[in-house]
């Protein structure tokens, strides 16, 4: 695991982690502290994702969320940080991208904002497995060396106790 200076991990999340979070498994209105610590996150810059994370969630299910995320503009970061790193995940993983089946525009540039980081970003996703084949994010992170959790890690990474 990388780590910052200071022990702390920063990380890039996935859409997928933002809307299981907020619409499944820990919404705001049964779990507020949890927000209130993503918030703390935000703002010391230690939780990022790309702009096209908050494209994404504008096109899906999850209007509060949306609003949410729009309410946190330094949370998001353009593609120009980070456009060598895409265009190698690009190169090397083009089948990443679906957009026949729809398959989220977004998440190489989860991947590629990690990288761009030196130590790296943890990317946080609720995607599981893929292959050479049908790559999704979590294989494509194993290929670069890159952490790869879910919410529920982060929350252990934290050290968060709700209770």
């Amino acid at each position: 695991m990388i780590a910052m200076a200071d022990g702390s991990f920063k990380y890039s999340i996935d859409t997928s982690s933002l809307m299981h979070a907020w619409i499944r498994a820990y919404p705001p209105d049964v779990l507020p502290p949890l927000w209130d610590r993503m918030d703390e996150l935000i703002e010391s810059g230690h939780l990022i994702a790309p702009m096209d994370v908050l494209l994404d969630l504008e096109k899906k299910e999850g209007d509060a969320l949306y609003e949410w995320c729009k309410g946190r503009p330094g949370m998001f970061v353009e593609i120009d940080q980070f456009q060598d790193e895409l265009t190698h995940v690009m190169k090397n993983y083009s089948r990443l991208v679906d957009t026949v089946k729809g398959k989220s525009g977004s998440d190489p540039m989860v991947i590629a904002l990690a990288m761009s980081h030196n130590p790296g970003l943890t990317v946080i996703t609720e995607e599981k497995g893929g292959s050479e084949n049908k790559p999704k994010m979590p294989f494509v992170c194993d290929q670069e060396d890159i952490r790869c959790i879910n919410i529920l890690q982060l929350i252990r990474d934290q050290k968060w106790k709700f209770g």
